[in-house]
């Protein structure tokens, strides 16, 4: 028989590893004596050697039983082992941090996984503090063994912390597993905070009324306690201590009596006078407003007031201050009211409405001490009544306005809409009313009657959403008409202009119109009707244009007489138009130029010549002709108060030639500009003369010169007073020009000039320059509506002087010593031959 037999190994666990072989000696064989046993495991390729003993390692992936099949496989026979491996879990430590409130348990359910087939019995040892058992538990549980289908179970292990107070507790727990010898140990820390309310309590009352309410007070201790009664509720009352017997729980009585309306919120706690420990209860008390005083009601038409008294009384001996509280649109009234002790007074409450409306208000008195007292509003607001307007007459064709006055009660602008049952007799001639706030606009109303004799009326609503409207009632009638009008027209002599006069028809119906124009003998041929008919058909409320033409002869004034009739039952009605036309003579391409410097006068007599002027022998020309100036409305201001031209007499008392005139012009500017305007020159009995007019004022010489001294990026200023010329205050604006330099500036900007007389207002110029150079220079502006000054300002830097030295500060001359050193060292340079002592030792060296 061979001395050895290999054979191959084969595990049915993935859990269990060894070689692939194993060799197995015959006995008494093998490199180990004989008395061994012996089988080395062998290695991947089948050589081994040693005993014949087989080695396997187990791996467990988890606790439980792991059973293994082990095949030995050899040419000889095959051999078998059943092996059972058992995995136990190592030594498990955990920290669990409880938090909860005192009287509050909470648990914690700890798993334990048993993957095994049989019951794990878990021992449970909780260790605590003595005289401590915030944490408790069972002392045994079993874990269950896995299910039919192979599936773990999990079974928990009840963990509860209950702390009767406020406590931070530390405990160890530990479950031993009797089956598997594994142990799982936990750190335990429990911290209780204060307890919870134990209930929300909500109390409904009414103000000035007793309501009570019963709680539970509950002792959790097991002694009987005496329960203190501590409140932040105001009105309250009850017992101040309660006894309740040990584990046990009484009633407690609280009534409250609040004086006010309203909600609040707060808190009732019982605590035990011994251990300090409380049980808690919020307690919301939502009172409802107490039985009105008094129902009072306010009648009123809109944007009208009514007042009504209230009386209160102080019974109190000190002073009282309600604190009043008003509800409803349109109630004015102070806000507090004072009473003195033991005083009575009334309280005036103002009903002022905008819009009509019937609605409920309030008005509430509050007091800390003394309470709330209201009383209930039945408030009536009227429509407005509607406002009678006098009845107006007017002429047929003619129209009439009449003016009324709106006031915006309210603090914000409206704008007005605007209706009539009238349109064609009766209108507003605002398209658009803007109401400022609490301010007041003019409406105007504009009758046109369209019948004779008749009464015509109407009514105007003009309405907001927020201050409610206005109604009008307007009537009128229509008269004959009588009135003339004026018809100016102007035209240079010898040249028509054509012209036209707007007719309008003011009947319902259409009409006929007659023409006809009545001429003097002055004016005959001046005026001519343009229109081929002297009958016009005009349609019901339509306008027609009847045109004509003038052209003056001479240098004279004509008038003549448009009438335009129209036959009615009543009889026939005529209008007329008186036609003026002026002769003007030709336009004069000079332009009259009028030059001085702001802040100087010019007084000068310049010569005008009118042409075609015609003046009688005894006529003098500043008693029959009159002068004025068309100035632009951007200059009337400045223009009527600086600037003066009349007719004067010529130098000298001469006539000199009948055409021309002498004009005194005073132009006396006291800012600068340019204004250009026309010079119209009239004749009383007719004639005019236009010539345009330039009237310039320069810029004047600088009123002062202003020097500033600054060094390098340091500011510098110069402060001056400046006063108007005339004793009123003026609106100003100060700058410098676009040329100065930008290192200048001055404040204010703007502002308002004190008046003549005054000390002045300070202006205040500052200079801060930035690198080194020339002098700068810029010039400041100030200017008011009337007044130009102008200053020159110069910024220079402080003059350089060099600094004399009287003495050097440094040591320039050598000590004795010192030049005794160096005169040796350079004598001893100068002695010295390096020449003749390298050749004396090259001869040294020789021999």
């Amino acid at each position: 028989a061979a001395d050895s037999v290999k054979c191959s190994v084969r595990l049915s666990s993935v859990f269990y590893k060894c070689n692939e072989s194993v060799v197995v000696y015959a006995s008494g064989k093998g490199p180990g004596s004989g008395d061994k046993e012996g089988a080395k495991a062998g290695k991947g390729d089948g050589k081994g050697g040693g005993s014949g003993k087989l080695s396997l390692s187990f791996h467990p992936k988890e606790p439980g039983i792991y059973p293994c099949t082990v095949t030995l496989t050899s040419a000889m026979d095959t051999r078998i082992y059943q092996i059972e491996g058992t995995g136990t879990a190592p030594n498990t430590r955990a920290a669990l941090n409880f938090h909860t409130q005192a009287r509050r348990p909470i648990t914690q359910d700890i798993p334990v996984t048993n993957p095994t087939d049989k019951d794990w019995t878990i021992k449970c040892v909780l260790t605590q503090k003595e005289g401590r058992n915030e944490f408790t538990g069972p002392r045994e549980i079993v874990a269950k063994k896995r299910g039919a289908s192979g599936q773990a179970l999990v079974t928990t292990y009840p963990l509860q912390f209950s702390p009767e107070w406020v406590c931070d507790a530390a405990a160890h727990l530990a479950l031993q597993n009797l089956s598997t010898n594994e142990t799982y140990e936990y750190e335990l820390r429990g911290v209780a905070s204060e307890p919870n309310a134990e209930e929300h309590v909500t109390l409904r009352c009414e103000a000035r009324q007793s309501t009570s309410h019963t709680f539970a007070v509950r002792n959790f201790s097991f002694n009987s306690a005496v329960m203190e009664v501590e409140s932040d509720l105001l009105h309250i009352s009850g017992e101040s201590h309660v006894e309740v017997d040990a584990r046990k729980t009484c009633d407690y009585v609280l009534t409250i009596q609040p004086l006010q309306a309203g909600q609040v919120t707060g808190n009732i706690l019982f605590r035990d006078t011994q251990s300090g420990h409380f049980t808690w209860y919020t307690v919301e008390v939502i009172t409802a407003p107490p039985q009105p005083q008094q129902k009072i009601e306010l009648k009123c038409a809109v944007r009208d007031a009514i007042a009504v008294d209230i009386n209160l009384v102080n019974p109190m001996d000190d002073v009282v201050v309600f604190d009043v509280s008003l509800t409803g649109e349109g109630l004015l009234g102070d806000s507090e009211f004072v009473l003195a002790p033991k005083e009575s007074a009334t309280y005036e409450l103002v009903f002022s409405p905008l819009l009509p409306s019937r609605r409920k208000g309030t008005v509430v008195f509050v007091n800390d001490r003394v309470g709330e007292f209201w009383y209930d509003l039945d408030m009536i607001a009227e429509d407005a009544p509607a406002i009678d307007i006098p009845q107006m007459e007017c002429e047929l064709g003619r129209t009439r306005i009449h003016t009324e006055t709106i006031e915006n009660p309210s603090g914000q602008e409206v704008v007005l809409k605007h209706r009539s049952t009238n349109k064609i007799n009766f209108k507003v001639l605002q398209q658009r009313i803007v109401l400022p706030p609490l301010d007041s606009v003019d409406v105007q109303f504009e009758y046109s009657p369209s019948t004779l004799g008749q009464k015509e009326q109407a009514q105007v609503v003009i309405e907001h959403p927020t201050v409610g409207q206005w109604v009008y009632n307007l009537t009128g009638i229509g008269l004959h008409p009588t009135e003339v009008k004026n018809v100016s027209v102007v035209a240079q002599v010898n040249r028509a202009v054509s012209n036209t006069i707007s007719f309008r028809n003011p009947f319902l119906e259409a009409t006929q119109a007659t023409m006809m124009l009545e001429c003097d003998e002055a004016s005959r041929g001046a005026f001519t009707l343009l229109n081929k008919k002297p009958k016009l058909h005009v349609g019901p409320l339509g306008s027609v244009q009847i045109p004509y033409s003038f052209c003056p002869s001479s240098m004279a004034q004509v008038t003549a007489n448009l009438v335009v009739t129209v036959t009615k039952p009543q009889g026939n009605l005529a209008w007329t138009y008186r036609l003026q036309g002026i002769a003007e003579a030709p336009t004069d391409s000079t332009v009259h130029i009028f030059t001085t410097r702001a802040r100087e006068a010019l007084d000068v007599l310049y010569p005008l010549t009118l042409i075609g002027l015609d003046l009688g022998p005894k006529e003098r020309p500043s008693e029959v002709l009159t002068c004025r100036l068309d100035i632009p409305s951007q200059y009337q201001g400045i223009m009527t108060k600086c600037c003066d031209v009349k007719l004067s007499e010529s130098p000298g008392g001469t006539q000199g030639d009948g055409q021309r005139v002498s004009l005194a012009v005073r132009f006396v500017p006291l800012r600068p500009f340019t204004c250009l305007c026309s010079l119209v020159v009239s004749k009383a009995s007719g004639g005019r003369w236009r010539f345009d007019c330039r009237f310039e004022a320069t810029e004047p010489d600088v009123d002062d010169t202003i020097t500033i001294e600054s060094p390098l990026n340091k500011p510098a200023s110069v402060a001056f007073r400046l006063a108007n010329h005339t004793p009123a205050y003026a609106e100003f604006d100060a700058f410098f020009d676009a040329e100065s330099a930008y290192e200048f500036s001055v404040t204010p900007t703007n502002g308002v000039l004190e008046p003549q007389g005054s000390a002045g207002t300070t202006f205040l110029v500052t200079y801060t320059p930035v690198e080194y150079g020339k002098t700068v220079t810029g010039k400041l502006i100030i200017q008011t509506e009337e007044v130009y000054w102008s200053y020159a300002v110069r910024g220079v830097h402080p003059k350089y002087t060099a600094p004399v030295i009287t003495k050097s500060r440094l040591q320039t001359h050598l000590s004795r010593e010192v030049q005794s050193q160096m005169a040796s060292a350079q004598a001893q340079r100068q002695k010295k031959n390096f020449l003749k002592q390298n050749i004396a030792q090259a001869r040294q060296q020789a021999q």
